[in-house]
């Protein structure tokens, strides 16, 4: 896509139909590219207005999206803290609810005996 702005477009195009139909006579073999042209302008035109209605809404959709989550995200906090109140901190029923039950603290796993090692005796 070119660099060029909308709004220069847009105007480059309108001074171009307006310069053609002054010089219509002249440039009578140009009427299907001037119709053409003029099509497009006001499809692009459209489109645009459209583009700017849809920016405005998905824009609003996006807040309401993010205003939803956010209270959904509470009310979720308060139905796992009143599922804790419910069964305790440490039922293994909170796994149900993908909870994590409250455990003791592990034990820890004890090393194994060293083997004792025969002395070595120096031979004479």
């Amino acid at each position: 896509m070119s660099k060029t702005s909308f709004a220069d477009l847009v105007t480059d195009w309108e001074q171009l139909l307006i310069k053609i139909a002054a010089n219509a006579t002249d440039l009578s073999f140009l009427d299907d590219s001037h119709t053409s042209l003029t099509t497009l302008l006001q499809g692009a035109k459209d489109a645009s207005a459209r583009q700017s209605t849809f920016k405005s809404q998905f824009q609003q959709a996006t807040r309401d999206l993010e205003d939803n989550l956010n209270k959904g995200r509470d009310v979720a906090t308060r139905l796992r803290n009143g599922i804790r109140t419910r069964y305790g901190l440490k039922a293994e029923k909170l796994a149900d609810f993908n909870l994590r039950p409250r455990r003791g603290p592990k034990a820890k796993k004890k090393s194994p005996d060293p083997v004792p090692v025969p002395p070595v005796t120096a031979k004479e």
